[in-house]
């Protein structure tokens, strides 16, 4: 998604909290000229503001840094520790719905228990 789409995200995030830019700001740690610029698309903002955002939101993170083109800093340990075998299996399953990449998801996880 575009800077655009992010920013319309946080400030339908923050009407819907019933926050004004200048009590996001504050729980954020930033100035609220940096949270309307956020806002408007005027910048691209850090992926630590994104995750400081996300929280003040009580926003989903890993959705919030998609949205702005970011991954965490777990992800993108595990993409440089396997960079061939993460992208080839993300390419595999991309056309999976919803309900499989949950199946998947607990195939995984049922595997990790039982090492």
């Amino acid at each position: 998604m575009s800077k655009t789409a992010l920013g319309l995200l946080i400030r339908n995030l923050r009407k819907a909290k019933g926050l004004s830019l200048r009590k996001l700001a504050k729980q954020v740690d930033v100035s609220f000229v940096n949270i309307a610029h956020i806002e408007n698309g005027r910048v691209v903002t850090s992926k630590k503001i994104l995750k400081q955002l996300a929280r003040a939101l009580n926003y989903n993170l890993d959705k919030f840094l998609a949205i702005g083109n970011r991954v965490d800093d777990d992800i993108e340990k595990i993409i440089r520790k396997k960079p061939a075998t993460v992208p080839e299996f993300l390419r595999t399953a991309k056309n999976l719905s919803d309900a499989e990449w949950q199946e998947l998801t607990n195939i995984v996880k049922n595997m990790n228990k039982k090492k």
